[in-house]
């Protein structure tokens, strides 16, 4: 009995070990950190070239045919404005070009050849799991833009819309805890929404004259 005593009071007191069950504590803590470093690393990445994706895409948008329905091929005259109005005149002064009815926003058409080649430009820059049907276009009407008969000149935004990033790890609702915004989402343990990211860019002559 007296040696079972002394036993188990030696193991009390020794140390022998003890940094290895310290470690075995640590590690996991360490690799946690490491990785959910690398996670937002990623994460910061890809929504860099998203945003990226979606310059190259409205410039792209700029100078080809549209993308969602028809549009006019030229700045017209308004019905209040004065019939003896030159050609030449600039639609901001005292708005003489008509508003015309534009499409609604649409999604990235890849079964035209030029929407095909939209994607082709932009695919590599998007996040993996990424399709056309992310990639939206809006054409909206500028009355500061274009000239009476010259080309008609809206602005053209690529905006990237319904997006998910999934992490490594279930940093999902950390994430969008973080960023204080309810339109970033989190309904999976590693997954957050990505923001819908656009850019705007004021047309040029949506291919009146011919594409490259």
């Amino acid at each position: 009995m007296r040696r079972l005593t002394h036993i188990i009071r030696s193991f009390r007191h020794r140390e022998e070990g003890g940094a290895l069950v310290e470690l075995g504590m640590v590690i996991p803590l360490f690799l946690v950190l490491i990785f959910g470093i690398l996670d937002y690393g990623r994460l910061y990445w890809s929504t860099t070239m998203a945003q990226k994706a979606m310059q190259v895409a409205s410039r792209l948008a700029t100078v080809g045919p549209p993308m969602c329905g028809a549009l006019p091929s030229t700045h017209t005259l308004a019905g209040s404005a004065p019939t003896t109005t030159r050609f030449g005149a600039l639609c901001r002064n005292g708005g003489i070009c008509a508003v015309p009815n534009l499409p609604a926003p649409c999604q990235l058409d890849t079964s035209t050849a030029y929407g095909g080649r939209i994607w082709d430009e932009i695919e590599m820059l998007l996040p993996p799991g990424s399709t056309p049907a992310n990639v939206q276009f809006t054409y909206s009407h500028d009355t500061r833009l274009g000239f009476l008969g010259g080309p008609y000149t809206p602005v053209v935004t690529a905006e990237i819309v319904n997006l998910d990033f999934d992490f490594a790890l279930p940093l999902g609702p950390l994430a969008a805890l973080a960023a204080s915004d309810p339109a970033i989402t989190s309904s999976k343990l590693n997954t957050i929404s990505i923001p819908a990211m656009s850019t705007s860019v004021p047309a040029e002559d949506l291919a009146v004259g011919a594409v490259e």
